[in-house]
């Protein structure tokens, strides 16, 4: 199992590309811990990693708030001992408001729930993973970074700076044995784009971004975010993968 006695946390664990990292962790051998806004989805996801013979616990949370970021990475080690992996996958997704229908709040909540957040969870779990003897911090983007949409400015400005921070990070924790690296998803079939294609009507669209004309699954990032994770990305670091179907070269 390529994680084996890892400990991992996940967040935005509760659905989607969050769900399955955190699935495929767990039965790649690492204790996982999730940790997102709404408890029943979390505690489902870890009841079905309970149930595959792993273990993992469920941590309500808001990972734009300080406190929540340093209760998440103390609660993990104090369960299980240590941390090696974090996934820094929570984002807020507003895609149906032009800047000047979007409220200053919403830009906020945005960019706290998108990128504050990586800053705040990288910052705590460093230092733990520095004691474990090293890890790796994988950075959730977007295609949105590098061709921005309309109605989208706080999801893709977010993004971006997602990527850079990313880079950032890597520079900086690479002495402490920390790889550092981002995922850059294109369309993923996740309640999120579900719910954008009800309001807009656009899955059709939406597949001709891919060169296999169709939208991926959250199981095939997950795939891409184990390898980052696991010891045969060992000399990758500052990269950013894309799991896009093509659609930057469409």
């Amino acid at each position: 199992m390529k994680l084996d006695g890892k400990v991992s946390i996940v967040t935005g664990g509760g659905t989607g590309i969050g769900e399955a990292c955190a699935l495929r962790f767990a039965r790649e051998g690492s204790r996982v811990v999730v940790a997102g806004l709404d408890l029943a989805p979390l505690e489902e996801v870890v009841g079905e990693i309970q149930a595959g013979g792993g273990e993992g616990f469920a941590i309500q949370s808001d990972v734009g708030v300080v406190e929540d970021t340093e209760r998440i990475v103390a609660e993990t080690v104090k369960r299980f001992g240590a941390l090696h992996i974090l996934v820094n996958n929570a984002a807020t997704v507003d895609l149906s408001k032009r800047v000047e229908d979007l409220t200053v709040e919403e830009w906020d909540r945005c960019l706290s729930a998108s990128l504050r957040s990586v800053f705040l969870l990288s910052k705590r779990a460093a230092p733990r993973m520095k004691e474990a003897g090293g890890g790796a911090i994988i950075n959730l983007g977007s295609v949105g970074a590098i061709i921005p949409w309309a109605e989208g400015a706080a999801y893709c400005a977010a993004k971006a700076g997602v990527l850079a921070l990313t880079k950032a990070l890597a520079i900086e924790y690479g002495p402490w044995n920390i790889r550092v690296n981002a995922l850059s998803p294109g369309a993923i079939m996740t309640p999120n784009l579900k719910r954008a294609i009800e309001h807009f009507g656009h899955y059709e669209k939406l597949c001709s971004k891919s060169v296999f004309h169709r939208v991926g699954q959250p199981e095939e990032v997950a795939s891409a975010v184990l390898f980052l994770a696991s010891d045969e990305a060992s000399f990758v670091t500052a990269a950013n993968l894309f799991v896009d179907g093509g659609y930057l070269t469409l």
